[in-house]
């Protein structure tokens, strides 16, 4: 029998994973274990966007701190600051910031290390982050450590969703994969599914990082693709 996949991302971009799955031959199911929720820009988030001249370096963490962040930071520049450095925390999301025009530097590998280890950041005084509400410290530390100056622009926030009737999916219908972009949606997962049933999935995640949040919720068996490109997520669904 072939696989079964679990994909987990926000609605909208399951779409061309779930299509090329389906035509490698493996069964989906849909379940987005987030929702993703707009936050009203405030008097604090436009001054941040007023001054983006002076940060020397501007990360987006994902797709959606584009889509909820560029068309506030056009508002305020119509042409971009000249110095500017502007990085994306993945392939997808420098795809997403090319389509406005705008040419970001990304990591071959996935998260905050390889982001960190892609710049040198000697000359780098201040660093601007757009961002979901409440995400990881990691990248932050890193950067201090240097005595960057770091801020934040948080422009979502994610909603967990729980699937009461998941677990009985994954036993009905033979699902053996899950694929996990971040610790929230591991945790809502977690809400979502038994135990005893966690621990015969196979978890598919991007980063070490979230392989480690995999690992201490009881998921047993682990793959890291080391990118959420759909190419990576491919190849390394086929060496399970």
């Amino acid at each position: 029998m072939t696989k079964g996949v679990i994909i987990t991302r926000p609605l909208g971009y399951n779409d061309t994973l779930g299509r090329l799955l389906c035509e490698k031959g493996y069964r989906v199911l849909e379940r987005p274990l987030l929702s993703i929720k707009p936050i009203n820009f405030t008097r604090a988030m436009k001054y941040k966007a007023m001054n983006l001249n002076t940060y020397d370096v501007i990360i987006f963490v994902s797709r959606n701190a584009v889509s909820h962040s560029l068309a506030h930071l056009r508002n305020f520049w119509p042409k971009w600051p000249a110095d500017l450095i502007w990085c994306a925390m993945g392939e997808k999301t420098a795809e997403d910031l090319n389509s406005h025009a705008v040419v970001a530097n990304y990591p071959e590998e996935q998260g905050a290390e390889g982001l960190f280890d892609m710049i040198d950041w000697q000359d780098i005084n201040k660093v601007l982050i757009i961002r979901g509400k409440g995400g990881l410290e990691t990248l932050h530390d890193r950067l201090q450590s240097r005595l960057v100056n770091v801020d934040y622009l948080e422009v979502y926030e994610r909603i967990s969703n729980r699937y009461f009737r998941l677990e009985q999916e994954i036993v009905d219908l033979n699902l053996e994969i899950v694929i996990l972009t971040s610790g929230d949606a591991l945790k809502s997962l977690c809400a979502s599914v038994g135990s005893d049933t966690l621990t015969k999935l196979t978890a598919l995640v991007p980063t070490e990082r979230i392989g480690e949040l995999v690992k201490q919720s009881g998921i047993k068996k682990l793959a890291v693709s080391g990118s959420l490109s759909d190419e990576a997520v491919l190849n390394t669904l086929a060496s399970i």
